[in-house]
């Protein structure tokens, strides 16, 4: 044989074999969903409930893959709730004064939710404090008309990625407002109103302040005047400064001036290298279950997911207020889209039940839908609150929360995984 012939026949070997390597890649990927990308992963090895849990997700039904036709109705009553406008600003807070429902934290139907926001973004500063609390700056905002805003201010941009742990970090302003708009879209009603606002320094902070909040105020480099705050973690060179304009950009929540109960979360990470009881104990829930009703450890699931969504594992604690869980303190959320912790849904795969009415809920949202609908719902006080990489993550994770369902249900039977409990 000659060498010509040679040479001829083995480059046609090797360019049967690059065919059949791009064939079968072709073949693997095919079914995988365009926006799905692959999260990183812890470095010790995956528990086995993880792997078996991404096994359904690599298998789920294509229905949590594409939108749900039934949600289109309850994207048109939120779209009713959250544009409006037109409410006097003292019509707008006597409503909230006067709120008394087992339904919701504050009013939201005919519009009341998107009256609130712009009340929120729009009423006039009387005076400004540091907030009393915390473990990171915040302000107090007291509006004409004594209505009280939490001001948390903006430390990153949008597209900044927090690593490390994932309490990592200060708050991100932006992680409270987003929340606030996905717990409402997924019908837990029990969470602040936020909003985006910026405030003057000169003209809402140096005006309106009290001694004790301007004495906690430096100059920067630039002549500017900062706020380095009064809080656990605060410190004098680590301050909020006004942009090029003179304002700072931060969460404006609405204060809730309530009683209410904290409880340490059974779930709580760790802020060092020790594992916690629920890291270590299979059976963990059945020690929880013990301790807490069945109602209340539904609560903490549907708290887990929405956790899990944003990734914010840093709900060492819970407030209650009349038998429910609120969601206060969200800060934590949306720092790196490429970071799934799994474990942040540990008290749903451990204890495998949730309400039948949020599951409900988690199917309707389904193929984009959820992130649609919050994108739509800022859209109408002119707000980005994310990048997109942060809405493709929400959506990833959504499917793995049907995985998790999906694996309960294997594992136990549908008939013992879902629950109606008045209330939940």
């Amino acid at each position: 044989m000659s060498m010509n012939c040679i040479f001829g026949f083995s480059l046609f070997l090797l360019l049967l074999v690059v065919l059949n390597i791009y064939f079968f890649y072709n073949l693997s990927v095919e079914h995988r969903p365009a926006t799905f990308k692959l999260p990183m992963v812890k470095s010790e090895p995956i528990p086995p409930v993880i792997k078996e849990i991404n096994e359904y997700l690599n298998r789920l039904p294509s229905q949590y893959h594409t939108k749900n036709s039934k949600f289109v109705s309850v994207q048109r009553n939120l779209i009713s709730s959250f544009n409006s406008s037109g409410a006097s600003l003292d019509s707008v807070w006597q409503n909230v004064e006067n709120w008394a429902d087992e339904e919701s934290l504050f009013p939201y139907k005919n519009g009341a939710a998107g009256q609130i926001l712009q009340a929120m973004r729009t009423s006039q500063i009387a005076f400004v404090d540091n907030a009393p609390k915390g473990t990171q700056l915040k302000l107090l905002l007291v509006l004409k008309g004594n209505q009280k805003l939490y001001f948390k201010p903006k430390r990153y941009n949008l597209s900044d990625v927090i690593r490390g742990n994932i309490y990592a970090g200060y708050d991100r302003h932006n992680s409270e407002v987003f929340t606030y708009y996905l717990a409402m879209v997924l019908n837990y009603k029990w969470v602040a109103p936020s909003v985006i606002r910026r405030i003057n320094i000169n003209y809402d902070i140096l005006a309106h302040a009290v001694p004790g909040l301007k004495r906690t105020m430096v100059k920067n480099s630039q002549g500017s005047d900062c706020i380095y705050g009064k809080c656990y973690y605060c410190k004098i060179n680590e301050t909020v400064c006004p942009d090029s304009t003179g304002h700072i950009e931060g969460a404006g929540i609405l204060y809730l001036d309530k009683y209410f109960k904290v409880n340490k979360s059974p779930w709580r990470h760790s802020y060092n290298s020790k594992k916690m009881e629920w890291e270590n104990d299979k059976d963990f829930c059945k020690k929880v279950s013990s301790l807490l009703s069945t109602k209340r450890i539904l609560n903490l699931i549907d708290i887990a997911i929405i956790d899990f969504l944003i990734q914010n594992g840093d709900r060492h604690r819970y407030e209650v207020y009349k038998h429910k869980i609120l969601l206060l303190d969200n800060g934590k959320g949306l720092g790196n889209p490429m970071l799934d912790e799994l474990d942040i849904l540990a008290p749903l795969y451990q204890c495998c039940i949730i309400s039948s009415k949020t599951w409900q809920m988690l199917e309707l949202v389904s193929g984009g839908s959820l992130t649609e609908t919050i994108q739509l719902l800022a859209s109408f006080q002119g707000e980005k609150l994310t990048t997109d990489d942060h809405y493709r993550a929400i959506e990833r994770r959504l499917l793995k929360v049907y995985a998790t369902v999906m694996y309960c249900i294997g594992k136990h039977g549908s008939a013992n995984v879902f629950h109606n409990i008045d209330g939940i």
